[in-house]
């Protein structure tokens, strides 16, 4: 539920900033007063005011990162040169 107004049946304006940080090779972390929603429009409770969103697809608590990525096989970064022969 929405925090509202003294005054108004209005939702009360958000006042923190929400960031939203991309981890290399990492999920995304999400930080502030942010609604998660699910494919069907229902409300996900992540139980915590910082919330890390999977971006590897191999997590067993989709949307949440779980830490699968560390799993997985490193790859060169993006930026690499050619590898010498």
């Amino acid at each position: 539920m929405e925090p509202r107004t003294a005054s108004s049946d209005q939702p009360a304006a958000r006042t923190e900033e929400v960031t939203v940080t991309v981890c290399p090779g990492g999920p995304l972390l999400v930080r502030g007063p942010v609604t998660l929603l699910d494919g069907e429009g229902e409300r996900l409770d992540p139980g915590r005011r910082t919330v890390a969103l999977c971006r590897c697809g191999r997590s067993a608590e989709a949307p949440f990162c779980d830490g699968s990525h560390k799993r997985r096989t490193r790859r060169p970064p993006v930026d690499a040169g050619p590898a010498d022969a």
